[in-house]
């Protein structure tokens, strides 16, 4: 069904289209899903969305920063950024059909986090990879969090979840985590061991099931392992694309250690 926007957020030449009121329930969670390593957040968020049955709430897009792409869903054309709605209204999914050219990323990342500070969300959750050169000889890949409160990490150290103590993050989710803290946001990043460059569904998997223990929300994985196969093919041109959009980036620096690590 094709709706009209009924609201518009504009952010230093991001715009945000509500089609929907949205009075999110407590605790809120945004979750991220926006292409990088392995793919792993976006595959992730786009099953989620489609099986929890989630409904289209809005949209982001940009003139000014983001290249003139419509997706085709079901005959209606839809910018490439689309968030959902669970049924609880609890949860809002920011599904990426495309990768964030270098000159979106500052003001996408910053739009994002002013957006989650306007619809008062409790917990920005990032779910993306971290790229290790064994992942094929891996069978079950390990997550890492990073937190930007006290509170988000005393959540974390509570879980099975060993914290990222030292290193580096590259692109979009480096700039949300440096806006959330210094805004006092909460913040989750979620980061599973996957493939730099190839589309990894099973590391998807694993950041589903650990935003499951994070927000008490069932999600059942099954089907995003059955189809891994082809899951892969399908979401190769958008690895390729995405690939393409990371070598602009340091990316490399996600395989070193800081200067001051000890």
């Amino acid at each position: 069904m094709l709706k009209s926007p009924i609201r518009k957020h504009s952010f230093d030449g991001i715009d945000i289209y509500e089609y929907e009121e949205m009075r999110l329930k407590r605790p809120s969670y945004l979750v991220l899903g926006l292409p990088d390593v392995g793919l792993v957040g976006a595959i992730a968020t786009k099953y989620l969305a489609v099986n929890a049955k989630m409904k289209l709430v809005g949209e982001l897009d940009s003139s000014q920063y983001l290249q003139p792409i419509s997706v085709v869903h079901k005959g209606i054309p839809l910018s490439p950024f689309q968030f959902y709605l669970n049924q609880d209204e609890n949860i809002l999914v920011l599904v990426a059909e495309a990768p964030l050219p270098v000159q979106a990323v500052y003001p996408i990342a910053k739009s994002i986090v002013e957006y989650a500070k306007t619809l008062n969300i409790d917990y920005i959750i990032s779910l993306s990879g971290i790229a290790i050169p064994n992942r094929l000889g891996v069978q079950k890949p390990k997550a890492y969090w990073i937190a930007t409160t006290d509170d988000t990490a005393e959540i974390m150290k509570k879980s099975e979840l060993k914290m990222l103590d030292e290193g580096f993050v590259v692109g979009p989710y480096a700039i949300i985590l440096k806006e959330a803290k210094r805004r006092s946001l909460r913040n989750i990043m979620i980061l599973v061991e996957s493939f730099l460059d190839f589309p990894d569904p099973e590391a998807s998997a694993e950041a589903l099931m650990v935003l499951s223990k994070i927000t008490g929300i069932q999600i059942d994985v099954k089907k995003l392992l059955e189809e891994a196969e082809l899951l892969k093919l399908q979401t190769r041109e958008l690895m390729k694309q995405t690939k393409k959009a990371m070598m602009q980036m340091p990316k490399n620096y996600e395989m070193q250690m800081p200067l001051m690590y000890t």
